[in-house]
């Protein structure tokens, strides 16, 4: 359209040159007719400027403005594919994947996901149910919304994140996060503050890896920087039932120079209470290291480590164990340590695999539950194209009870994911 107006312009000077002497009524048509031109031009400009199909389109309540796509080998693999404006004028970004997962297990326990925590014991009579078995799920689908409204020299925005993996059956849908920030402020629910899935090392097991966490909860939480590279949190988020007060966390990370990785301490205090012994209190604490490095563009190595006294909420595999043991009258409270070992390498843009190892061990105060959890994995990731992501994973994990009883999980995973 912009080169045919622009012929026509073209055309229409080379007349009004070749018919200088024509009387002043025509060279007044001529110039509104320029004028007309003119505004025609910027007409269509602008038509071209809220049209789905521009690149600077601003598409009101219509999702279909297409933006780039994430990059599945990211951990954050969650940038926006869809933008547009809402009512209010917010801009709203859509994100997510469909994923299904297929998991082959020799023996373990009676999900198809990482459940490490809960094998079947070697003289359990129903072990058999577990042995054998072939699973299959659509129910890791997620979907995401960010809004980002600034107002006013304030940047206010929120989140909300489902996927299908609610309820008694793992079958429902789910809220992941949903919160609303204000400037440094976060109220919601989402990531505990003590948890740091950015150093975990990658796997395919949507449960994640032994050592680590991905418990969300509510939480009021500030944030800031001290400077371009190091940031950090506090937060005040909901503990167990019991407690009478909030938990008390903190994380600050520290991103290395030139993108080599980054760095995080994090730590934990709360109220460990028991109704029972007219509300006998204890105070039970946390701290954790993490760490995310490069040393060269192709392998990423990763670690995590937390030692946890008097908590079996917040690190995943945890919430078989009592937090304390009863003496008399008085409670002790159980300590345990937890780590992550993982390096990921990428072959080319389009292959990388992961070997990894987590291990949860309880002190000897430990008294009933599991008394040290350990697994390993291997996986190989494939992206044929940017938004599709396919991959496998072998898993072989042991777990030893306080009685020295044992449990053993053996299995196979495959995956096939599309994010948009």
């Amino acid at each position: 359209m912009r080169l045919i107006l622009n012929g026509v312009a073209v055309a229409l000077a080379t007349f009004m040159m070749s018919n200088t002497y024509a009387g002043s009524a025509e060279q007044q048509q001529i110039q509104e007719l320029r004028s007309e031109l003119e505004a025609v031009k910027a007409w269509i400009q602008q038509q071209n400027l809220n049209t789905p199909w521009s690149t600077n389109a601003k598409v009101k309540l219509s999702p279909i403005a297409l933006n780039s796509v994430s990059d599945p080998s990211s951990k954050t693999a969650e940038t926006s594919a869809l933008k547009w404006k809402s009512k209010g004028g917010a801009e709203v970004n859509l994100y997510g994947f469909v994923r299904g997962d297929v998991a082959y297990q020799i023996e373990g326990a009676s999900g198809i996901f990482n459940s490490i925590n809960s094998v079947k014991l070697e003289d359990d009579p129903t072990k058999n149910s577990t042995e054998d078995r072939l699973d299959a799920t659509l129910t890791t689908t997620r979907i995401g919304l960010d809004f980002k409204a600034p107002i006013q020299e304030m940047d206010i925005g929120g989140k909300i994140e489902v996927d299908f993996r609610g309820g008694a059956d793992k079958d429902s849908i789910r809220m992941r996060h949903v919160y609303m920030t204000f400037n440094n402020w976060l109220i919601g629910q989402t990531t505990s503050n003590f948890l740091s899935t950015e150093t975990s090392p990658e796997m395919l097991d949507f449960n994640t890896a032994l050592g680590g966490g991905t418990t969300r909860t509510p939480m009021l939480r500030y944030s800031d920087k001290l400077n371009a590279r190091t940031q950090y949190f506090l937060a005040l988020e909901k503990g167990h039932d019991e407690n009478r007060l909030p938990v008390a966390t903190a994380k600050m990370s520290h991103k290395f120079a030139e993108g080599a990785g980054l760095v995080t301490a994090r730590g934990l205090l709360q109220e460990v209470r028991v109704r029972e012994l007219n509300d006998k209190t204890e105070l039970g604490w946390g701290i954790g290291l993490g760490l995310n490095y490069k040393p060269v563009n192709q392998l990423i190595l990763n670690a995590n480590y937390a030692h946890v006294s008097g908590d079996n909420k917040f690190l995943l595999y945890t919430s078989d164990n009592r937090r304390y043991i009863q003496r008399g009258q008085e409670i002790e409270l159980i300590d345990f340590d937890a780590f992550t070992l993982g390096a990921t390498y990428k072959f080319n843009p389009q292959l990388r695999s992961t070997v990894g190892y987590g291990s949860v061990t309880y002190d000897e105060n430990n008294m009933n539950g599991n008394d040290h959890l350990q697994q390993g994995w291997f996986n190989m990731m494939y992206n044929p194209v940017k938004p599709i992501t396919l991959g496998m994973e072998y898993v072989y994990g042991e777990r030893e009870t306080v009685e020295g009883k044992t449990g053993k999980d053996n299995r196979l995973e495959v995956m096939a994911k599309y994010d948009f």
